[in-house]
């Protein structure tokens, strides 16, 4: 894991007692370092990435412990951060 493309929230959830390598998802934003191509487009979208389609460099995925530690490990991919959940305003 390359614990340098991870914010802290990220790094903590990863490392939390219990969490298990492939089952607890973590709704991550991934910066890219330019827009996918048609062999990383696959490896986002088998990673859990949904929104991998050309043009963007940065997209959103449910990813687990591992499939982070398997991103984090591709040149092309910058940073990874946890997505803070969103609240209704009233």
């Amino acid at each position: 894991m390359d614990y340098g493309k991870l914010d802290a929230p990220l790094a903590a959830e990863v490392d939390a007692p219990g969490l298990e390598p492939t089952e607890r998802r973590l709704l991550v934003i991934l910066r890219l370092a330019h827009p996918p191509n048609a062999a990383e487009q696959e490896v986002l979208r088998g990673a859990g990435v949904d929104d991998a389609g050309a043009g963007r460099t940065i997209v959103t995925g449910s990813l687990s412990r591992q499939q982070v530690e398997t991103l984090s490990g591709q040149p092309w991919v910058l940073s990874l951060a946890l997505s803070s959940k969103r609240r209704p305003t009233w």
